[in-house]
């Protein structure tokens, strides 16, 4: 999509959009989601000078993580965000974060591109420091069929260099798994990610594994049952689906709901409304670290420049 060519070198006067597919190297399998390929929708912005800037719009194929879908977030793009971004319109859509901060990425790399400024040094500095030279790796490593798979995957990620290990967990049929990369690897920090699916059944047993931390062991929108399970566990509770923005964070913080917050910002709007998360995480005494969604390298490249800033543990 194009638009008249104003007189603003900053002005963006076109908009494509590219979805784009590729194959996982191993499936990534959840409590709600089998991925063997991922699909994106690529956004590239042009500015009048000829400037351009990329985002990624990362949402599933399936509204089995959040209510957002790929084919949903397409439809959202073409007829409504992009129009509305080339007429210099405030885009009048309810929800929708991953559409949306596609969009916003990729004109805010444009205008940092124009005046060769970084990412990470901007977010860095919003933040009130300098963006880090090294970031550390997490490996999520998705449910497998067997132990013996499991510890091979796991093997490969730490050999390619990941700092922590979390496990995807959602029956009582993966404790043993956690157990064995606990036994296996007993210098390495497991974390266990239960995307919601968390039960007194698999909580209890995984608390008492010296884990670094449990993420979403109850649904998003049940806070309450977080703050519930956080103040009856002694292992930290990172939350990652329940929040999408600083009011969820202040809830979240308010009931006790956890400790930790996974910001990902493909899911929170952009680099910039996760880089705000983070800072008031750090503000309210709370760690935060960066998660992924399976983008492509143009999605993590973002999340990278936002793992990069002050206040990412």
């Amino acid at each position: 999509m194009t638009a008249t060519a104003p007189e603003d070198p900053t002005a963006v006067v076109e908009v494509g959009l590219h979805r784009v597919g590729f194959d996982l190297l191993t499936p990534h399998v959840s409590a709600h989601d089998h991925e063997h390929r991922r699909e994106v929708v690529l956004v590239e912005a042009r500015l009048a000078d000829g400037t351009v800037g990329w985002g990624e719009c990362s949402a599933l194929s399936a509204p089995t993580y959040t209510a957002e879908h790929l084919d949903g977030a397409w439809l959202v793009l073409r007829d409504h965000l992009v129009p509305a971004f080339l007429s210099d319109r405030r885009p009048r859509v309810v929800g929708h974060p991953m559409a949306t901060a596609a969009v916003l990425t990729a004109i805010s790399d444009a205008l940092l591109r124009r005046v060769e400024r970084s990412l990470a040094t901007e977010l860095a500095a919003v933040l009130g420091g300098n963006p880090s030279v090294a970031v550390p790796a997490t490996a999520v490593v998705g449910r497998h069929a067997t132990t013996e798979d499991l510890l091979a995957t796991v093997a490969r990620r730490l050999e390619a260099g990941a700092a922590l290990v979390k496990l995807k967990v959602a029956e009582p049929a993966d404790l043993d798994h956690v157990a064995a990369v606990r036994a296996s690897w007993p210098e390495v920090p497991v974390a266990a990610d239960l995307n919601g699916s968390g039960t007194d059944e698999v909580l209890r047993p995984l608390d008492r594994m010296g884990l670094a931390y449990l993420e979403q062991p109850a649904p998003a929108d049940e806070l309450v049952a977080s703050a519930r399970i956080a103040a009856e566990l002694s292992t930290p509770v990172a939350l990652d689906e329940s929040i999408g923005s600083v009011g969820d964070l202040d809830v979240a913080v308010a009931l006790g709901a956890g400790r930790i917050v996974n910001v990902k910002p493909a899911r929170c709007g952009g680099p910039h409304r996760a880089a705000a998360l983070v800072g008031r995480a750090r503000n309210a005494g709370w760690d935060a670290f960066v998660g992924g969604m399976l983008e492509s390298g143009v999605g993590r490249a973002a999340a990278l420049a936002v793992a990069a800033a002050p206040g990412c543990s």
